[in-house]
């Protein structure tokens, strides 16, 4: 008696467009809107809000590609996916491979900012290991829901979006309707590499519009929701950016002084309380930050094991969850570990390098994908010569930054070929068996 085969549990698709908007929310709006205000204002001076508006120019253009690439796609993967079908299966394991090591580094960024922020509400986070305790119970929590399933990682996410939005929506209302803008700073960018460092603290801030992309495969309407919601999600952030920033500005008499600006712009206006609401507000948008990590980088693994790239486990769906529950267990210890062990300052560097590399691949892309197979379905006006400007852009980035950086992301990419070589030697001696 034959038996009838199973077709392997898929992946749900339950993600609404409101929802991926708020992913894409979520993810750019992350810590880096706390650190933004008093960091540029002491690199770049008087050169602050040029150097936002370079950010959002450089994000935009990338933004654009990837709306146009997107459209013709509506598999999990995102970037890398569109990589591989591009160019072929080592460049898209390279992109999926800076994705992967990129998110670790943000997780952890994202980690260390949120348990600064949390020590002003409890001191003992200031401390070494009480700050190990708490970021290790946090990701378990976080693990434990996205496993379970993909609306749940998502509703969490929905929730702490609202949370972190409602009250930096109306600090930078209240700056801009209470105040004037008077206090730009005056003081001259640092030397030598005041405007590079400014440029990168933005754009590590503004980063993160791909997560729309990767999880198109658990989207009900991919197609028709993708280029959308990356859009939209970016231009709420970039426009309450730049908001909070003038706030910043309006109120404090130096911005570059204030350890904690937003907190201070909210005690302006609120007294105490203010202060607390907005401390309190930074904690939970760093959560939202790392809730909207674990939802989606684990899918960046996911898609490499599906392509051979990663040992096959990595390409599991839980038979009862229909998430990758391998991959998102894998993501949560390793970047635990940076969290744990890692350095800020040397994270920051090497997240905007690994991540402008892999955003460039999608721009490249465009142009070869017009030419080869014709109109997107979502076609941007000017696209090649939009994508031609987010290659130039992304090479300037890696020609400014510490060549130190360049290295150790080479490195990285070293070890993950490394590993690709390793699991598809394994793979070939198993056919020959």
């Amino acid at each position: 008696m034959s038996s009838v085969p199973v077709d392997p549990p898929r992946l749900h698709r339950g993600l609404r467009r409101f929802d991926v908007i708020s992913l894409t929310v979520n993810s750019i709006v992350g810590a880096g809107v706390f650190a933004m205000p008093a960091g540029l204002a002491i690199s770049s001076g008087r050169w602050s809000l040029a150097v936002v508006f370079t950010a959002f120019a450089v994000v935009a253009l990338l933004a654009l590609s990837l709306a146009e690439v997107a459209s013709r796609f509506n598999v999990t993967g995102g970037p890398q996916v569109y990589a591989q079908h591009t160019f072929g299966p080592l460049t898209g394991f390279t992109v999926g491979w800076l994705f992967v090591v990129s998110r670790f580094a943000s997780f952890a960024l994202i980690a260390f900012i949120m348990l600064d922020y949390a020590a002003a509400l409890w001191p003992v986070l200031a401390e070494k290991w009480p700050r190990a305790v708490a970021i290790t119970v946090f990701t378990t929590v976080l693990t434990a829901i996205n496993v379970r399933g993909v609306t749940r990682g998502a509703w969490v996410g929905n929730l702490l979006t609202i949370a972190k939005m409602l009250p930096l929506s109306l600090i930078a209302l209240a700056g801009l309707w209470f105040a004037g803008w008077n206090n730009i700073p005056a003081t001259a960018p640092q030397q030598p590499n005041g405007l590079t460092d400014g440029l990168l603290l933005a754009l590590f801030a503004c980063f993160g519009f791909e997560v729309a992309a990767i999880v198109a495969g658990e989207m009900r309407e991919p197609r028709r929701d993708l280029a959308i919601s990356i859009l939209a999600g970016l231009g709420i952030s970039c426009a309450l950016y730049l908001l909070l920033m003038l706030a910043c500005y309006a109120v404090l008499p130096d911005t570059a002084a204030s350890a904690l600006p937003l907190a201070d712009v909210a005690e302006y206006f609120v007294g105490p309380a203010g202060r607390t609401i907005m401390v309190s507000a930074a904690v939970v948008s760093c959560a939202g930050g790392l809730a909207v990590a674990i939802l989606v980088s684990p899918r960046n693994m996911f898609a490499l094991g599906e392509s051979g790239d990663l040992p096959p486990a990595f390409a599991a769906v839980h038979p009862g969850y229909r998430t990758p529950h391998v991959s998102i267990i894998v993501y949560a210890v390793l970047s635990w570990l940076f969290a744990v062990t890692g350095t800020f300052e040397y994270l920051v560097n090497f997240f905007v390098i690994s991540r402008i590399l892999a955003y460039g691949s999608t721009s490249a892309a465009l142009i070869v994908l017009r030419r080869r197979e014709g109109p997107a379905p979502v076609p941007i006006p000017g696209g090649v010569t939009i994508a031609v400007a987010a290659l130039l852009c992304c090479a300037g980035i890696v020609l400014t930054t510490t060549w130190t950086a360049v290295r150790d992301v080479a490195i990285a990419l070293a070890v993950g070929f490394a590993i690709r070589a390793w699991v598809r030697r394994g793979a070939g001696r198993s056919k020959i068996l």
